[in-house]
């Protein structure tokens, strides 16, 4: 009898082990199993917190049926780039897979709360995020993007003071509504199918609508990038604001091209005069002289006041984020082609790649003190019952340059829009400044990437952006017009 009831106790010992190791040591696993139905079905009944502007208009929100069955809904579908999707059988993106814990209501749930909610079917109800972005510059954006030539583009505009992103606009993008599962639908083989069909389709589209172009395209940036070398010029007293370059110059060539011939730059962009004072040089894109001011600074003062400026490092973001880089080769500065490298960097060329977001950074630090705010998409978290647990406190990401180098590129940028390649962007009683930028691609027959970036106003920094239009020509022609519907916009408005 004794060993019976030892026999007994053994197989109660093992099964209490068994269901422990699996409720608790294996529970985790268990439940973040994708094939789990009782969490799919939770997902399916979770009322996610909602995402607003910063006016408090709705950009996600959440459905709920009769049955109790919720359905995600983006009623800005141009932002699936920032909210992303969510749906439980192919995963989250964007800002439902940043803020997936708020949103769902499980960050800062207390233990008991979450075993009331459990022992008693409580439904589940998530924060609520309130976004940086404001609607009506988001739609000035797009606009923006659409205006001109039609090609993929990007733009991202910025609050310089506090990094505050108010609109970011990707070309060609996605609609996440036809992403999101719907489990009120009555046939969810219909539903599953479609889903897949239409991520086949994004998947196989060359133009990669799914690629957030603000945040992950890199481009080279053309002469955008000559206003991180007069930074540094400046900032390394190498020249004054009242600095003159003469020049022994040739014509340009047919294509208004700079000409590279024996190793030595021998004509300035578009222009044959012999004399350029420093804020037209910039406003012109005058390529040998900032080609001259760049080896004349040298590579490791030069890459130290690029990278003190955001480049070779991720920005923190709310998104993901590709690494604006100065070279893809380790010696491209150091090597055989040393002098040939810094010189094409100054002047835009080289090996860099740069993402939107950099020189929406780059040029809200000049507009805004010398140093790159830290760009952030999330202003507060608001629990269902009202309470913020989370408000953003803006804060600098780099050290970047001094303000006084910063208020001379700044004067310097405004000459740019009003008496330069940037006076498209021009706005009558504003003072904008800008800089365009038209990126050869190098060999490759199409037309050049036209960029622009600037601030308005310089009196008064509300806004900074960065825009580009992929293979669209002339930067003068296509991107400052562009840009221009976003001013226009932002200071039309509250921004």
């Amino acid at each position: 009898m004794s060993r019976l009831a030892l026999l007994q106790l053994m197989g109660l010992g093992a099964a209490a082990a068994a269901l422990g190791y699996w409720q608790i040591v294996r529970s985790p696993e268990l439940v973040a199993r994708a094939d789990n139905p009782r969490r799919l079905d939770e997902q399916w009944r979770t009322v996610r917190g909602q995402m607003f502007d910063r006016r408090g208009r709705p950009i996600a929100r959440t459905e709920v049926a009769p049955d109790g069955y919720v359905r995600r809904v983006y009623p800005v579908p141009t932002l699936g780039a920032v909210t992303g999707f969510m749906n439980p059988l192919q995963g989250m993106t964007g800002l439902e897979r940043a803020y997936d814990d708020h949103l769902a209501g499980r960050a800062g749930l207390d233990p008991r709360t979450a075993f009331e909610r459990r022992l008693l079917h409580r439904p589940v109800v998530g924060s609520d995020l309130i976004l940086t972005i404001d609607l009506d510059l988001q739609a000035a954006a797009e606009r923006a993007l659409a205006n001109g030539p039609a090609a993929p583009g990007a733009l991202i505009a910025l609050d310089p003071r506090s990094g505050a992103v108010r609109a970011l606009a990707t070309t060609p993008t996605f609609d996440p509504n036809r992403l999101t599962f719907d489990p009120t639908k009555d046939d969810w083989n219909a539903e599953r199918d479609a889903i897949a069909a239409y991520a086949a389709e994004l998947n196989a589209n060359p133009a990669q609508p799914l690629l957030n172009r603000t945040t992950q395209g890199l481009y080279p940036p053309g002469s955008t990038f000559k206003t991180v070398t007069l930074a540094a010029a400046l900032q390394r007293h190498l020249v004054r604001t009242d600095h003159r370059f003469r020049y022994e110059l040739k014509p340009p060539d047919r294509d208004h091209r700079t000409v590279w011939h024996n190793n030595q730059f021998v004509s300035c962009q578009n222009h044959t005069q012999r004399e350029f004072d420093l804020a037209h040089a910039f406003a012109y894109s005058c390529n040998v002289a900032f080609a001259d001011l760049g080896s004349e600074l040298g590579a490791p003062t030069y890459l130290e006041i690029a990278r003190g400026l955001g480049m070779d490092q991720a920005p923190p973001f709310d998104l993901p984020v590709e690494t604006s880089r100065l070279a893809s080769r380790p010696d491209f500065f150091t090597g055989d082609e040393r002098f040939y490298a810094i010189a094409a960097t100054a002047m835009g060329q080289g090996e860099m790649l740069v993402t939107p977001l950099q020189l929406a950074l780059i040029a809200a630090a000049m507009a805004n003190g010398g140093q790159p705010p830290v760009p952030y998409l999330v202003e507060e978290i608001r629990r269902p019952d009202g309470r913020i647990v989370f408000k953003h406190q803006p804060r600098r990401w780099l050290g970047g340059v001094s303000s006084g180098t910063a208020a001379a590129v700044r004067d310097i940028m405004v000459t740019s829009v009003s008496d330069g390649w940037a006076s498209g962007a021009r706005i009558a009683g504003a003072k904008i400044g800008g800089k365009t930028g038209t990126a050869e691609l190098g060999g490759v027959r199409t037309e050049p990437h036209a960029w622009f970036i600037g601030f308005a106003t310089a009196d008064d920094p509300r806004i900074a952006l960065a825009l580009i239009k992929e293979s669209s020509g002339m930067s003068s022609a296509v991107a400052a017009p562009a840009a221009r519907i976003v001013f226009e916009a932002a200071l039309g408005g509250a921004a």
